[in-house]
């Protein structure tokens, strides 16, 4: 066998050596930035489900500018008073949406812990918060939507009528 070919075989598998660890490099990369997004999909699908709720009951007169939701923490995890101050409080009504956020104007919703069996301050699984909004106008008679929205997305809504 010449030399020539001995030569020509070994740069040609050497070529082949450095194309395959190339394309090796590059598959492990994309297959890191697929686990680093599975991962990312994996905290938001946990954070939701540890954060979720039920609105129990909603009470309003069309006369009045309060409405006052029944609220229960049906999740896994507890909820500091500051992650239930960013929450936000939606009401669709026939006259408009009223988009209302914690202690703020001209609309706000307020709450109270009913039910804080620890005494710890937190909105525990089980437990029951009351909360109240303030709205700058009655809502008038017909079918209306609460809805209420977790710091993180996970929504809980209720249809009422006055």
């Amino acid at each position: 066998m010449p030399i020539s070919s001995i030569l020509s075989e070994s740069i040609l598998g050497i070529a082949a050596i450095i194309i395959a660890a190339a394309l090796a490099g590059t598959y492990i990369a994309n297959l890191n930035q697929m686990m680093d997004l599975q991962r990312a999909q994996l905290t938001w699908i946990k954070d939701e489900s540890y954060h979720r709720c039920k609105i129990l009951l909603v009470y309003a007169r069309n006369d009045s500018n309060l409405v006052k939701l029944w609220v229960k923490n049906t999740g896994m995890r507890a909820l500091p008073p500051s992650l239930i101050e960013k929450s936000e409080l939606m009401i669709l009504s026939e006259n408009g949406i009223h988009y209302l956020l914690f202690d703020g104007s001209p609309e706000y919703w307020n709450y109270t812990l009913l039910n804080d069996h620890d005494l710890d301050g937190r909105w525990d699984p089980g437990e029951t918060i009351l909360l109240t909004a303030h709205l700058d106008s009655t809502l008038g008679r017909g079918d209306h939507e609460a809805s209420f929205i977790l710091y993180n997305g996970v929504e809980c809504s209720s249809q009422f009528s006055t």
